[in-house]
């Protein structure tokens, strides 16, 4: 099984990766630094490009079984892209290449709902302040993604607790 794993170098991305190699799959790590990837195996094609690089992102999707990603951006007030246009862009090579599955990171944040153990605090004050004001741009465009991930026709995959079944 080949793993194509976006946004591979942050911390999420890299401990995607471990995990892909410690079960033995293929591993496609695609970064748009790929000098400074730390990770190496027999098994792991680190890959140089920008999800928001069509050409860039159909090349590295064909041949694969699963796609991963672990984008992330910082907060700011420029508009953000990076979840939606990058979704787009996979799900696109995805169909092209007839790639059924599709795995995302997002934000339990991006529904607005309280966090069970939050508490007032969390679900009052800091979530709605982070989610609405401080990372708004993010979490605008991480609710795209879901949006065009769940119209999509991508098999969904069992995830729990950080664990993932390709």
């Amino acid at each position: 099984m080949r793993i194509v794993i976006f946004g591979a170098n942050g911390p999420t991305g890299r401990l995607l990766t471990r995990q892909s190699l410690t079960a033995g799959y293929d591993t496609v790590a695609v970064t748009r630094q790929p000098r400074a990837f730390p990770l190496d195996d027999p098994r792991l094609r680190v890959a140089g490009a920008d999800v928001l690089d069509a050409d860039a992102v159909d090349g590295v999707v064909e041949g694969s079984d699963a796609v991963l990603s672990a984008l992330g951006v910082p907060f700011g007030k420029a508009p953000v892209e990076v979840y939606s246009r990058g979704a787009e862009h996979m799900l696109d090579a995805m169909k092209r290449h007839d790639v059924r599955r599709l795995v995302v990171v997002s934000s339990g944040a991006v529904t607005g709902e309280d966090e069970p153990t939050g508490g007032f605090l969390f679900n009052r004050v800091l979530q709605p302040y982070v989610t609405k004001r401080l990372g708004k741009t993010v979490y605008d465009d991480m609710r795209r993604m879901e949006d065009l991930v769940s119209r999509s026709d991508v098999e969904p995959s069992a995830s729990s607790q950080g664990q993932w079944q390709p």
